[in-house]
């Protein structure tokens, strides 16, 4: 697969402009057998049919401002990941006696903690440019993106956005959104299909006007807290946007690891309370329609806005 860089043999100066806030000393030769390994890890989270439509984009040469947008926010997004691989190594000197620090004669090295933090904070440009790049992909409507296979796993969901979710439980991210599509399809398989029954949860996910949309609603609110929870229990915290699961940074590695388990179970534990009684409601509201179908007004109020977090 051809590389989203480097088209002119000008790759340091598209990184440069890419990051923004580096050096523009900086030694492509160093960056470019990193580059495909953080290309891949942008393909785990748009698809490789996305990336590779967005890379052809990038090797015309006559592309309008809209499509040249596009390539950029794709570029940085690469950039950053491939910096987040890259900055560990860039004040080490590796020989054939093993790793030294390479420092200058009146140089002072970063403390462990200092490096921790600027390397999640990279780590966080990262997934913000994701952010950016599938929220303009969502905005544009491409058609490569229309059509992708990432777009079209989102059909048969019934919850089908990042905006759509935002209503029930706010993540404010349209990365997490894509990484939650699986955990949204096996949500709604174990959870929702067996409380609604197989043809009312079809009407649902074909929107029929025929199911009152607050059906619908009654749904959505679980599943979306349901999403999160095993969010929570299965994604690294760096995935998860921040205010979901909140771990100061300060003490030991022990100490931190035990306070983001911690953290994570409080979250965890708080989100199923909430979304066993959101199901509760909808196995009395389908209840109540199977007992009396062309008498029940099961109408519930508008969708409650979601946030949890906890810090230790």
């Amino acid at each position: 697969m051809k590389m989203i860089f480097d088209r002119n043999g000008e790759g340091r100066q598209e990184l440069v402009a890419a990051l923004g806030m580096i050096s523009d000393s900086l030694d492509y030769s160093k960056w470019k057998p990193v580059l495909p390994l953080a290309a891949r890890q942008l393909t785990c989270i748009i698809g490789a049919d996305v990336l590779s439509a967005i890379v052809a984009l990038y090797w015309d040469e006559d592309l309008d401002p809209e499509k040249e947008e596009l390539v950029f926010m794709a570029q940085r997004a690469v950039a950053y990941f491939a910096w987040v691989k890259v900055v560990p190594t860039l004040d080490a000197q590796h020989g054939g006696s093993g790793r030294q620090r390479k420092l200058g004669e009146n140089e002072k090295g970063l403390t462990a903690l200092q490096e921790y933090k600027d390397e999640m904070n990279i780590l966080n440009l990262a997934y913000e440019s994701v952010d950016a790049l599938v929220g303009f992909l969502e905005e544009k409507q491409f058609d490569f993106w229309e059509k992708s296979l990432a777009k079209r796993q989102m059909d048969g969901l019934l919850i089908r956005t990042k905006d759509e979710f935002d209503e029930f439980y706010h993540i404010g991210s349209h990365r997490l959104f894509l990484i939650l599509v699986p955990i949204l399809r096996e949500i709604q398989r174990t959870d929702i299909l067996p409380v609604v029954g197989k043809e009312r949860f079809d009407w649902l996910v074909r929107r029929d006007p025929n199911v009152c949309d607050t059906l619908l609603e009654e749904c959505q609110r679980p599943l979306a807290l349901l999403a999160i929870k095993k969010a929570v229990d299965r994604l690294p915290v760096e995935v998860i946007p921040e205010g979901i699961v909140q771990v100061q940074q300060t003490g030991t590695v022990k100490e931190k690891l035990r306070a983001e388990k911690e953290a994570r179970k409080s979250v965890a534990d708080s989100l199923q309370a909430d979304a066993d009684r959101y199901l509760q409601e909808l196995q009395d509201t389908v209840a109540a329609l199977d007992a009396a179908p062309e008498e029940v007004d099961f109408y519930v109020s508008g969708p409650t806005l979601q946030s949890k977090g906890i810090t230790f």
